[in-house]
């Protein structure tokens, strides 16, 4: 157990941490109620049930966050199709079938688990990526269900969760303020675990009291990688009650079992921006053009009117339907009743609609909303289609690297400890595996590559025709090509023989096209030695010697 001094050492951090991000939370305050109206808690706690919409009146920015957040999934992390494979640093070990397999089902496995209902996949990514574009961060946490059997993950909020990096600027301690009531704590921990105060709540039966928390995941210094127990483990887990400073639980994760992602980053931040940051100013900008567009339509659908009187009545009302007395004489009208000139209303739409373009550019929308031309070939959509997703390459760096990559390696490490993966074949014993990634991002990055080589068939293939004599084909080793192209396109190794079953299927055939040969030329022979017979007896017949009548002498 941690002694109290170091407890109130780590809440004192969380203050000046909390403190030192201020300008952070002011801004994300901002995007939130404009972009993102549910996590609108940064500068205060909303209420539940309370209102978030008061400030928005065009959704475009809402909706281009929704789409980021939908394309991200689905080109990212989606349940339809594999995202990622296991495969050795050693390319070499590849080549033997039984490796082959084996991470094959490995993978396979991995895949099934996070895809379970009760694991939560889907809800949390999602949930991950509208944060991730509204606010350039995203935190998930990968925990396990032990009754369950279960994998489970957890999208957290940004206002909750503070960070801490190393050296090297990947963040690995995580402090996390949040408020539970007394009965989910007495679920999670236990009676006895909770500090005094808290249990005199429960004894006085007020289970619904909120009580606020503090997780903190960091590494350990005294991690003992041989020790099985909790506390000894690489990275620490710790809860405290922070009104008491009571520790309620001490443990620890073989892992880091948070992943925390930043969008854009600038080398002396921790913190991330996103697409909510870059786009904020035009929001900003179409929420006040949305106002006065919505005052200048209903002006101009119920203009205000001026009437006879003995003059002018203050106040002078502008508002839509509004009434203006006036002293007939003094004021120069046509009319006895007349309205009063408003503003054109389609100039606002017009500018309106180039923020509109504008904020969907900066959330990547044209690049996801893979559309296809009424005069485009198949041939086309595809290219296009790879073209649009190359120009997502630098986000796939940034979140390979901070988030799926760590939660693979995470899954794997709580899968392997409950004995779920098979035995691996021993030439894998010691070796270092990679993660490949499967995604159609991923997959538009590396088929660059495949194409190069069908455009490079394509000029060649008049040549070939023109001069079949040349073998052209025989520059290109099409076994290494078929295999990189395979694997290009994430084709399953059980469809594919390995070289050693390759080499016999084609000394096989070579062997029987050998045979066919050898039987061919044995038949001709035969039928020649026939032929040449009976050409002999017939001479004879005909009083004919050899060599003359033009047959040759036999030698």
């Amino acid at each position: 157990m941690i002694s109290k001094d170091l407890v109130e050492w780590h809440l004192k951090r969380y203050d000046n941490l909390h403190i030192n991000r201020s300008n952070f939370n002011t801004m994300w305050q901002e995007i939130a109620e404009l972009i993102y109206p549910a996590h609108a808690n940064f500068i205060y706690k909303a209420t539940s049930g309370e209102k978030r919409m008061q400030k928005v009146y065009d959704s475009a920015a809402i909706h281009a966050n929704e789409l980021l957040s939908s394309g991200l999934f689905s080109l990212l992390t989606s349940s339809a199709s594999k995202w990622f494979e296991l495969r050795p640093v050693d390319w070499q070990l590849y080549q033997i079938k039984a490796v082959q397999e084996h991470l094959d089902t490995v993978s396979r496995i991995m895949y099934h688990e996070i895809n379970r209902p009760i694991a939560g996949f889907n809800t949390a990514m999602h949930e991950n990526y509208l944060g991730y574009g509204a606010f350039g961060n995203l935190t998930t946490f990968v925990d396990e269900i032990p009754e369950k059997n279960s994998l489970l993950f957890q999208s957290l909020p940004l206002y909750e969760c503070h960070y801490v990096q190393n050296q090297h600027g990947t963040v690995d301690t995580l402090y996390r303020e949040y408020t539970r009531t007394v009965e989910q704590l007495v679920r999670k921990f236990g009676k006895d675990k909770l500090s005094k105060e808290t249990n005199k709540l429960i004894t006085d039966n007020k289970l619904d009291t909120p009580v606020k928390c503090i997780h903190l995941i960091c590494p350990r210094e005294t991690a003992n990688i041989l020790s099985m127990k909790a506390v000894d483990m690489p990275f620490a887990s710790i809860y405290i009650e922070v009104k008491e400073k009571h520790v309620i639980h001490e443990g620890g994760f073989p892992e880091l079992p948070f992943m925390a992602a930043r969008f854009y980053k600038e080398s002396f931040e921790t913190y991330g921006r996103g697409p909510g940051a870059t786009t904020l100013p035009d929001v900003k900008m179409l929420m006040r053009v949305a106002q006065v567009t919505i005052r200048a339509m209903q002006k101009s659908t119920d203009p205000p009117i001026m009437l006879p009187d003995s003059g002018f009545l203050k106040p002078f009302r502008t508002t839509p339907g509004g009434i203006n007395y006036y002293r007939k004489g003094r004021v120069n009208l046509k009319n006895d009743i007349d309205i009063i000139p408003t503003g054109n209303a389609i100039l606002g739409l017009e500018y309106s609609e180039s923020l509109h373009q504008r904020i969907r550019e900066a959330f990547f929308v044209d690049q996801l909303q893979l559309t296809q031309g009424p005069q485009m070939t198949a041939t086309e959509v595809l290219q296009r289609t790879e073209e649009k997703l190359r120009l997502m390459g630098p986000l796939l760096g940034r979140i390979q690297m901070e988030l799926l990559g760590p939660m693979i390696q995470r899954v794997h490490g709580i899968l392997k400890r409950a004995g779920k993966f098979p035995e691996p074949p021993m030439e894998l014993s010691g070796e270092e595996i990679k993660i490949m990634y499967t995604s159609p991002i991923a997959r538009a990055q590396e088929q660059v590559e495949a194409n190069g080589i069908m455009r490079a068939f394509g000029l060649l293939e008049p040549i070939m025709k023109y001069d079949p004599e040349s073998n052209l084909m025989d520059v290109f080793n099409t076994d290494e090509m078929a295999k990189g192209i395979f694997e290009m396109f994430s084709v399953n190794p059980k469809y594919i023989n390995d070289d050693k079953k390759i080499a016999g299927v084609r000394k096989a055939r070579a062997d029987a096209q050998r045979r066919k040969e050898d039987a061919e030329n044995l038949r001709a022979s035969g039928q020649g030695a026939d032929s040449l017979a009976r050409a002999g007896a017939t001479a004879q017949e005909a009083g004919m010697l050899p060599g003359e009548a033009g047959f040759g002498t036999l030698q």
